[in-house]
């Protein structure tokens, strides 16, 4: 449901910065007349689609990864070395999450230049995806990855290369 949500939620910013950038270009060359606000608006989308689409990619596990030497161990081996990668990236998700709030705590009181919304917002993006990188993470743990791989993904599955 979660992971649904914020499908969602990466499409409509994808939507609204492709429509404020197109519009832009009609501003600027068959107008004009360019628009203040056009890039920080567009930038605000790009940030905070690009950081819940990583979250997604982790909840997906299209993550990029060697497995050069992994395919070569035992089953039980590999198992554990996933349920490994799966808690160190969850450990990266929170370290993101700490640290993207403490910028978040930074940039109170400071405001965007042509739309003047707090920038704080913005840097949200971070705390945001390093919580849903660490949730995801938590549940591959828990859940494992075939009760995972039964709902909906939003990407193609993984294709080996032999």
């Amino acid at each position: 449901m979660l992971a649904t949500m914020v499908r969602g939620t990466v499409v409509a910013l994808a939507i609204v910065m492709l429509v404020t950038l197109s519009l832009q270009i009609v501003m600027r060359f068959f107008i004009g007349q360019a628009l203040s606000w056009s890039e920080e608006l567009a930038l605000a989308c790009f940030s905070w689609s690009m950081l819940l689409a990583i979250a997604l990619g982790v909840r997906d596990q299209i993550h990029v990864r060697m497995d050069l030497l992994t395919d070569h161990f035992p089953a039980s081996v590999q198992a554990g070395l996933e349920k490994l990668i799966a808690l160190a990236i969850a450990c990266l998700g929170l370290f993101l999450a700490w640290s993207g709030t403490s910028y978040v705590r930074d940039a109170f009181g400071t405001t965007s230049a042509a739309i003047g919304y707090p920038t704080a917002y913005l840097y949200a993006c971070a705390p945001v995806s390093g919580a849903l990188i660490a949730l995801f993470s938590l549940e591959f743990l828990l859940i494992g990855p075939a009760a995972l791989r039964s709902g909906a993904s939003t990407f193609p599955e993984k294709k080996k290369f032999q």
